[in-house]
């Protein structure tokens, strides 16, 4: 977006020579756009999370706006053109010559890539979670998150309707939309209103790309080795291995975005399985805080660091999609209708079954190290006295106020 939004300003850029190869998936203009962004990104990884919340909102409010005013604008200049293919399915899609069965299954598809993009930021939401100052604050944020995505995906596919035949192609990418609508009318006025364009879709980009994957990467190396690495640090080293796995190339192309996006489902998706199985059920949501920071000595050590039955569920989860995955990674290969079906509702059975896995070994073979504490009812105030016990654990507010809650007596730690 960064590309779009100096290609607004100086549209001379585009007669930089490219010595870049076509296998990299980018040119050496759009790659000044990456250089840039990452300058722009560096001095906000100094930023607290609390601080980041402004560039969220900031992002939310301006990526909405821009969202329903390029689809107003769409919808009203499209003439008597009307609507493409994309909501017609006419000609040139084939659409009409689909079977019912091909239809719906292309329909779940696509429900289930909307909840694959989400998988990873689900996975975050606990690091941001501890710095609330309640239990019941991330409650509304995810009960009605399903309403913007929606919205998005509607504003997108009536965008992209109203705009197929005026620029002979479904252009998905806002990228590729922007940059078509400013060749199409070089002037003054529509350089400025892409510029403001991109410049909001920036915004957006910035506030999840740094709170959901660098600071959340950078919260989870400092989990592994905090004696070694701050969060800080951790965000760092996420910011280089980034660069060196060639972002640019994943979204390259339709395809390969699908593919990263179809991918997080069946790796990542078990995790939640395993985590709600765990917590809830083996756990019974009871917690020694302490135990998650010590070694040997922590009945969560298992055998050499690892739980096995994790381990086993997360396989059993993973291999029964893996055959659906490679064929939409190579069309080429043969598999069954139902192997490919199976793969398009991964979100849904990949957590059912790491779920379900992960629940029977936790309840079928118990870890012996865990057991007199599970059993205890003790509340985990009374190990030190409520005051000494929450300022040992946390000097913020909502473990604070839930500890002190008298409704849930068993409680023996944050949720």
């Amino acid at each position: 977006m960064t590309y779009v939004c100096l290609r607004a300003i100086f549209p001379s850029i585009d007669r930089i020579p490219n010595t870049l190869p076509a296998s990299t998936g980018t040119n050496l203009p759009q790659f000044v756009g990456f250089i840039v962004l990452f300058v722009i990104q560096i001095p906000m990884l100094f930023l607290s999370p609390r601080c980041l919340c402004y560039l969220v909102w900031a992002g939310a409010v301006a990526g909405f706006e821009v969202q329903l005013g390029l689809t107003v604008w769409a919808v009203a200049t499209m003439g008597d053109a009307g609507f493409g293919a994309v909501l017609h399915g006419g000609e040139q899609q084939g659409a009409s010559s689909s079977s019912r069965s091909q239809l719906g299954w292309a329909s779940v598809f696509c429900i289930c890539l909307t909840i694959s993009s989400v998988t990873s930021l689900s996975m975050s939401i606990c690091d941001y979670t501890r710095y609330s100052g309640s239990v019941k604050t991330g409650v509304w944020g995810q009960a009605l998150s399903w309403i913007p995505i929606w919205l998005g995906n509607i504003f997108g596919i009536l965008t992209v309707a109203a705009t197929q035949r005026r620029f002979g192609a479904e252009l998905w990418s806002v990228i590729q939309l922007l940059m078509a609508m400013q060749d199409a009318s070089p002037t003054a006025g529509t350089r400025v209103a892409v510029f403001f364009c991109g410049l909001a879709f920036l915004v957006v980009q910035l506030g999840l790309n740094i709170t959901g994957n660098i600071f959340s990467g950078g919260t989870d190396l400092a989990s592994l080795l905090p004696q070694y690495i701050s969060i800080r640090r951790g965000q760092f080293i996420v910011v280089a291995i980034a660069l060196a796995i060639n972002p640019w190339y994943l979204v390259s192309a339709a395809a390969v975005f699908l593919s990263v996006i179809s991918g997080y489902t069946i790796f990542i998706q078990p995790f939640l399985g395993i985590l709600t199985a765990n917590y809830f059920f083996v756990f019974r949501r009871k917690l020694k805080i302490e135990d998650l920071y010590t070694y040997k000595d922590s009945i969560y050590f298992y055998g050499w660091g690892v739980n096995w039955r994790s381990v086993v569920a997360w396989t059993c989860s993973v291999a029964p999609h893996l055959p659906g995955f490679v064929s939409f990674l190579d069309p080429k290969l043969p598999i069954t209708a139902g192997a490919r079906q199976l793969y398009y509702i991964a979100p849904f059975t990949s957590f059912l079954i790491a779920f379900a896995v992960s629940l029977a070994l936790g309840l079928w073979f118990p870890a012996a190290s865990q057991e007199t504490f599970l059993r205890d009812k003790t509340r985990a105030d009374a190990f030190w006295g409520k005051e000494n016990f929450i300022a040992h654990l946390t000097t913020g507010r909502g473990l604070a106020e839930y500890m002190m809650d008298e409704k849930d007596p068993e409680v023996t730690s944050t949720r």
